[in-house]
């Protein structure tokens, strides 16, 4: 059997052959074309000796170049969008190609022992470890994370099933072809949908769907906030990763003159600030919903913790929330582990929306916090230091589904991940291990708030303004008599500048802190305190 695909050694064996001809933001897409050269000739074998015969040949760039003509026109195609000819030549010009073919005519790469995540894992680590031309927002997703999503988006998909699954942001397609492959195991067939952005990653993704059967057009390249690639399709099941801090000033005028359409374009309720766009594909995804009468469609997106909280009450941020909770569009929200991905720490989480929610859902959310269920990965890639495993993936799934009020009893071990874990409903004691909240259901205008301005004068008569956050019940007129006006006479309610916000805090909901000690015990305590220092004194 060969060594690991995924190994460093490996990957660091193929840079050296290229080290001498292309610089360190090509080796990727070189190491990526020949991954597919390879992948594909042991998926569709043919009478030719693929690679190996170019390793061997004469001639290596002649060999390769009747190789890619031999090819359908679909994978004519790929190979050019991997610019496999450019690089080819200059491998060829100081001897490289016919090593470089014969490294990968030694590697085994058949679909049986490497699944397009592990592809996909594979591209992800050479771009974090030569290339810096990748938006540092960009992320593979971990395949528990997908597991967890595809099992939340597709609950209700029953064996023999098939559906359409689209990713707006599908990079390398590691994210679909996991769907498939789990929803393969439950008799669920799944046609496969996306658009990417790069190029490189674009190639990748067609070729898996080619080797699956599928049409590789069904994967769009280009930029889907600019121009949707299935403009006049609409899908049941959507999943998308898309990138951490992606900075849209350039495309900005594109995107203002679509929200200046309303409900006509996709980015009518709220533009997030120019320096993270990555609610402008939560947009998207719900632009590309079916009507409720036509089945509905339920959504997998993952997001940072701005997506949440981030921006005040006159932010595109709020605005975004708040349009999903008026429209009742929000089902779950699970926050997931630190350090689950390749290249960030930062907290996330998994949103899934749905405009054909149950009556007993209708006006609830179930929020998650899958925070404490981890363990240690085996092996660490970039910042993924921890996972989850199906025992974990399966709890959340059936916490948000069920709508379930629970605990987390966690003992913890000596690395500081869980040992043991179970869940408890709130009121069963935990007697010796430490206790978390896990699932709360929670009424969607819960995370409505209204923002209230006073204006008063200062010690020097000039005006100053102070911004209050209430709760909606609270009446704005009877909260300013109540609470600022006995206390300042120059104080204003500014009502022009009342404002409804929205956010979603865990910290509210999942608070493990310890309750406030008792006024009297602390009040003995003091006296207690006061005696012994007094009885000290001469």
């Amino acid at each position: 059997m060969t060594a690991p695909l995924l190994s460093a050694s490996a990957i660091w064996r193929i840079a050296g052959q290229l080290r001498r001809v292309l610089q360190p933001v090509e080796y990727g897409p070189a190491i990526l074309a020949f991954t597919v050269l390879r992948r594909l000739e042991q998926a569709r074998p043919s009478t030719g000796r693929g690679l190996a015969a170019i390793a061997c040949a004469d001639d290596p760039l002649r060999a390769l170049s009747g190789l890619i003509a031999r090819l359908p026109a679909a994978l004519r195609d790929i190979m050019a969008q991997l610019e496999v000819d450019r690089l080819a030549r200059r491998l060829a010009a100081v001897d490289t190609l016919g090593l470089l073919a014969a490294h990968f005519a030694a590697l085994d790469l058949s679909p049986t022992l490497y699944g397009s995540e592990a592809m996909a894992q594979l591209f992800e680590e050479l771009v974090s470890h030569f290339t810096t031309t990748q938006g540092t927002g960009t992320h593979y997703t971990p395949p528990e994370v997908a597991d967890l999503m595809v099992d939340l988006v597709c609950a209700a998909d029953t064996p023999g099933t098939r559906l359409a699954l689209y990713d707006p942001a599908a990079g390398t397609g590691a994210l679909l072809g996991r769907a498939a492959d789990r929803l393969h195991a439950r008799v669920v067939t799944a046609d496969l949908y996306g658009q990417e952005l790069n190029a490189q990653s674009c190639a990748l993704a067609r070729a898996d769907l080619l080797l699956r059967g599928l049409k590789p057009r069904q994967m769009v390249q280009g930029d889907t906030l600019l121009a949707d690639g299935h403009a006049r399709q609409r899908f049941g099941r959507m999943l998308a990763n898309p990138p951490f801090g992606l900075d849209w000033r350039a495309i900005s005028a594109s995107i203002q003159a679509e929200h200046a359409l309303g409900a006509q374009g996709r980015f009518g309720p709220g533009l997030p600030r120019v320096s993270d766009g990555s609610m402008l594909f939560m947009l998207h995804l719900l632009a590309k919903m079916r009507a409720p009468r036509h089945g509905g469609s339920r959504i997998g997106v993952v997001t940072h913790a701005a997506a949440l909280n981030g921006g005040g009450v006159e932010s595109g941020e709020s605005a975004i929330r708040r349009y999903l909770v008026e429209h009742d569009l929000i089902d779950t929200v699970i926050a997931l582990p630190q350090d689950m991905f390749i290249n960030t720490g930062i907290g996330t989480y998994v949103w899934v929306l749905d405009n054909s929610k149950p009556a007993a859902r209708r006006g609830l959310v179930s929020l998650v916090n899958a925070a404490a269920l981890w363990r240690r990965c085996s092996r660490s890639h970039g910042e993924k230091r921890r996972e989850m495993t199906q025992a974990h993936v399966a709890a959340v799934v059936q916490a948000a589904l069920d709508g379930a009020e629970l605990d987390l009893d966690v003992q913890d071990g000596p690395d500081g991940a869980p040992a043991s874990w179970r869940l408890v409903p709130p009121a069963v004691a935990v007697p010796q291990g430490r206790r978390t909240g896990f699932a709360r259901q929670v009424p969607a205008r819960a995370f409505l708030y209204r923002s209230l301005s006073v204006t008063c004068a200062d010690h020097a008569g000039a005006p100053t303004r102070t911004v209050f956050t209430t709760s909606m019940e609270t009446d704005p007129q009877e909260w300013f008599d109540r609470l600022i006006a006995p206390h300042d006479p120059t104080a204003r309610l500014d009502r022009a500048r009342a404002g409804i916000g929205c956010a979603i805090s865990f910290a509210r909901y999942f608070d493990t802190s310890a309750p406030c000690r008792p006024l009297p015990e602390i009040e003995a305590d003091l006296r207690q305190s006061m005696a012994r220092l007094a009885a000290l004194m001469p």
